[in-house]
């Protein structure tokens, strides 16, 4: 079974940042016009709290409305970013519980992400209560230095739901909010038919769309209890999953385009990940056995 369809176009897309309208430091313009520089296909502006666009194609790069919306709990926050909604939704309050946030933004046509899990220090009940998101960020560019401490790198907590059985799907953003080098560093690569958000959103669904900050899956297979990887080229090819240790989930080379693994019986699901020379990298979503 291969995981993506021959002869469909993949989009690049950053579905976390912000302007002028909420604690960015460039307007909505000019943060649109910084993406397009950087070749991207979709963006969505996550002012926090605040829709600041509608959806609507704009010089050749479609833009998805979206909001951020934060909620604090004992000894951590969490952050629900939601794109792709309708107007719609500013009739209700978004404040009332994180899962209410979530079902009002699919109510009206959105998708949720869960943002930053690690530099919001989430926990395990906290991302296994869940219900109906889409995706959580597995790297977020602007939660490390110099803007922050280093808790851009979501995997651990991530890993840890997932072999509790909570299993996410996973986005690379920037969240930018400065503008001095974090955009453009984590996007998402989404296969669909065409560049619209009904197009996006099913892909989303199906999970056809990879993580990444350069390097590129170009088919994901599983046969027969194996999984097939062809990519752009890599020195590092690693397969996690559940158990704690297994041999051969680490592949190294110079340049490779091609790895696999086989799923050992305590396995219920592997994720891959790339790291290029450049020490880039890109993650697929969770594979269930």
């Amino acid at each position: 079974m291969d995981l993506f369809a021959p002869g469909i176009p993949f989009w690049k897309g950053n579905l976390h940042c912000h302007t002028t309208e909420s604690d960015g430091r460039l307007s909505p313009a000019e943060v649109k016009e910084a993406y397009r520089q950087l070749g991207y296909d979709f963006l969505a502006i996550t002012d926090h709290r605040k829709m600041t666009e509608d959806i609507h194609m704009e010089d050749g790069m479609l833009m998805l409305s979206g909001l951020e919306m934060d909620f604090m709990l004992p000894s951590e926050a969490l952050h629900i970013v939601g794109v792709g909604m309708n107007r719609q939704l500013l009739q209700h309050s978004l404040t009332e519980s994180p899962q209410t946030c979530i079902d009002l933004f699919r109510q009206y046509g959105g998708r949720a992400i869960v943002a930053h899990p690690a530099w919001s220090l989430n926990s395990l009940a906290t991302l296994s209560g869940l219900r109906d998101v889409t995706a959580a960020e597995i790297y977020n560019s602007v939660s490390t230095y110099p803007w922050n401490g280093d808790r851009a790198d979501a995997s651990h907590i991530l890993d840890v739901a997932a072999a509790h059985g909570t299993f996410y799907r996973f986005v690379a953003s920037d969240d930018s909010h400065e503008y001095e080098g974090e955009a453009g560093r984590s996007f998402i690569m989404v296969q669909a038919p065409e560049l619209t958000w009904e197009g996006l959103s099913a892909a989303l669904d199906a999970g056809r769309f990879y993580a990444s900050q350069g390097p590129r899956f170009e088919q994901i297979s599983v046969e027969s209890g194996k999984v097939s990887v062809v990519c752009s080229p890599a020195d590092t090819i690693l397969f996690y999953s559940n158990v704690v240790w297994t041999p051969n989930r680490c592949v190294t080379g110079s340049g490779m385009t091609h790895a696999e693994y086989t799923f050992n019986p305590g396995d219920t699901h592997v994720r891959v990940q790339l790291i290029d020379a450049r020490g880039r990298s890109a993650w697929s979503n969770p594979i269930l056995r």
